[in-house]
């Protein structure tokens, strides 16, 4: 086998390997966060993607190509929602403006921590209450998925919050320019940080 040879077959191995890159985070979106767009969409309350993914270069048609697919092509995304690069940017931007306070799991640090096994929308009306947040359009994220939601706080809590903020899940409600968080864990602490 001459070098060009080897070349082109590293080349076709390395194709693979990004194509299966995105076949696996996609099938992964699909089953653990599709659902949950659905739920969101079916409101028809106004919403968006800041971003679904964040892919490399050589990826980056792999997900547009996915994106003309079922069940994927049932939402009008654009192009736009597949970031090239290595930046999460909005979930980086939680952990900086927001460290965790523990080694083994994220939990934001702050002043403000509830364990309650209440209403979700009553928990979460009464932090947005408390601390005087008024109407603006939010970051909507969950911790271990790349999705970026954005959408209008008063409208989420329109929401049946049951299913867009599923207990399995630590879950991110976070002012566009990360001045303030809501965090619920999985473990069904909530914590209000300000920054």
């Amino acid at each position: 086998m001459n070098e060009q040879e080897k070349h082109m077959l590293l080349m076709k191995k390395q194709r693979l390997l990004n194509k299966i890159a995105v076949d696996e985070q996609s099938s992964f979106l699909v089953t653990w966060w599709l659902d949950i767009a659905n739920l969101i969409n079916r409101t028809g309350y106004k919403w968006e993607l800041e971003y679904l993914d964040v892919v490399t270069e050589n990826q980056w048609q792999y997900w547009i190509d996915k994106l003309a697919q079922e069940p994927w092509s049932n939402f009008p995304f654009s192009n736009t929602i597949i970031l090239k690069g290595e930046l999460y940017w909005v979930h980086e931007m939680l952990y900086l403006k927001y460290p965790s306070t523990l080694q083994l799991r994220y939990l934001p640090a702050s002043s403000t921590i509830i364990k309650e096994e209440y209403d979700l929308k009553k928990i979460l009306k009464a932090i947005i209450d408390e601390n005087n947040l008024k109407s603006q359009v939010i970051f909507l994220f969950y911790v271990r998925m790349s999705p970026v939601i954005k959408i209008n706080l008063t409208d989420l809590l329109q929401l049946n919050l049951e299913e867009i903020l599923p207990e399995h899940e630590d879950v991110a409600v976070m002012a566009i320019d990360g001045s303030w968080l809501i965090f619920k864990s999985l473990e069904g602490e909530w914590v209000f940080g300000r920054q």
